[in-house]
């Protein structure tokens, strides 16, 4: 039997009562941002123009995702107390076939199962989503749970210790 994906609306999390959103066009990025960081879109959309270059109602080249975001994890820069803790390229599986391992680019679908807990920001071919603590949250609400991972980017609250 199949496992159904856990999906939240990005749309209804996190842009609810943004002005700018219902006028943009080919924003998963922001969503992706504002659902891994836990910021409003609002405030996700100044972050991403600033950050990753994204002009209004264009999408966001991936080139400057990908580099600003290993940037930020070599810098621990963080976005809202949160940084990227862990670069993942090209999430693969290894599967078992006619006598030979195989390894295979994951889905969407099969990371959801192999990461129960924490916070991904996913990249695939022409999108961009939220994975956390199993669920998937995006601003499409159909596909994008068999779409190919190009790369993963793990997001974890900045830890401060106390003398």
């Amino acid at each position: 039997m199949k496992q159904e994906i856990k999906l939240t609306s990005a749309k209804w999390l996190v842009a609810k009562d943004s002005i700018i959103a219902s006028s943009e066009k080919k924003d998963c990025v922001v969503y992706a941002i504002a659902s891994s960081f836990d910021l409003d879109y609002d405030q996700a959309h100044a972050k991403v123009r600033m950050i990753f270059d994204r002009h209004d109602k264009k999408g966001t080249r991936t080139s400057n995702i990908v580099g600003k975001m290993k940037d930020m994890a070599d810098t621990r820069e963080s976005i809202n107390g949160k940084f990227v803790r862990e670069v993942i390229d090209q999430p693969t599986k290894t599967y078992h076939t006619y006598g030979k391992d195989v390894k295979r680019k994951n889905r969407v679908s099969t990371f959801i199962k192999e990461h129960t807990q924490g916070t991904y920001l996913i990249l695939t071919s022409s999108h961009a989503l939220t994975v956390k603590d199993g669920v998937m949250i995006d601003n499409i609400t159909k596909g994008s749970g068999s779409k190919l991972i190009n790369r993963a980017f793990k997001v974890e609250k900045v830890v401060t210790f106390q003398p």
